[in-house]
């Protein structure tokens, strides 16, 4: 299986729209989680802030930061979803382009530092990821020396980290890999090839004590939460085609497997709701870095005076 067919749900002109699936947390959706912590950092819209937002697929999340935003910039590698933000958000710029490399152009044009938002939703395990395994016309394949994608994935967080004005935040949304949706999908990716250790979480564990050490320097502050909550499939049949079209991506060894297929069709059965709907359990790990100087960061405003 190549780079280009396992990308395919994202590459084809309205798929990914199709298939994903509405996620909600303690009844609130994704898209509005981002909203209400908008609201609580921001307050109102001005349209002022220095807005970039990596693995924006079609703009779905965008919509909430964009009237925030004075200058966004919006980065992905999928030319299809590059054009349909363009079209949405005609004076953003788009960077299409890997995550780890559209961070590289930016600090290559001098933008270390000099955004109040840096952005992504449910994208950053890809790059991460990256770092730790490769694909191949074999299947995805670990990277020999798993030390070094460590220390060169841990770079790619502080190179995030760096495109933080003072001030400003890193806000990241990733899938719990602990929830049972995400165990059933790590099953099955285990028999293409093994994930380094700590299974399908590693890219969450990387990303978090990268910015624990970036806390510990005095760079900021990381604020890490865990909410619980559901996928919300509005039938059998979008239940089951989020499974093998988005997380399974038409693998077809995965397809071809029949106890994988029983695994799915009786995790399904599992959650459907009186009314034929489906109720996926699910999580999600929402990460704030505020780029602010310690000791004051966490000290009352009399005792920082």
């Amino acid at each position: 299986m190549t780079n280009s067919s396992f990308r395919a749900v994202y590459e084809t002109e309205g798929t990914y729209d199709k298939l994903l699936l509405r996620h909600f947390y303690g009844g609130t959706e994704d898209i509005d989680l981002v909203a209400d912590w908008l609201t609580a950092h921001y307050v109102a819209p001005s349209g002022a802030l220095r807005v970039v937002e990596f693995g924006c697929g079609t703009g779905r999340i965008t919509e909430a930061i964009a009237p925030y935003a004075g200058d966004l910039i919006l980065a992905d590698y999928s030319t299809t979803m590059v054009a349909a933000v363009a079209q949405k958000f005609p004076n953003a710029r788009t960077i299409c382009a890997d995550t780890s490399d559209a961070v590289t152009s930016l600090l290559a044009a001098n933008r270390r530092a000099s955004f109040d938002l840096v952005s992504a939703f449910w994208s950053l395990s890809y790059p991460i990821g990256e770092f730790f395994e490769e694909l191949s016309p074999a299947g995805v394949r670990p990277r020999r020396d798993q030390a070094v994608a460590t220390g060169q994935a841990r770079k790619f967080v502080g190179d995030l980290v760096s495109l933080v004005a003072p001030g400003g935040h890193l806000l990241a949304m990733l899938f719990d890999a602990e929830s049972p949706e995400q165990q059933l999908v790590t099953r099955a990716w285990e028999t293409v090839a093994p994930f380094p250790d700590g299974g399908r979480a590693y890219t969450r564990h990387v990303l978090v004590d990268a910015l624990r050490d970036a806390e510990n320097r005095g760079d900021g502050t990381l604020t890490h939460t865990r909410l619980g909550g559901v996928a919300w499939a509005p039938s059998r049949d979008a239940a089951r085609e989020w499974f093998f079209g988005v997380h399974f991506k038409h693998h077809p060894q995965l397809l071809g497997d029949p106890q994988l297929e029983e695994a799915v069709e009786d995790f399904i059965d599992e959650y459907r709701t009186p009314e034929g709907g489906v109720a996926l359990p699910s999580g999600v790990h929402f990460i704030d870095f505020h780029a602010v100087a310690h000791p004051h960061a966490s000290l009352p405003e009399e005792l920082a005076s």
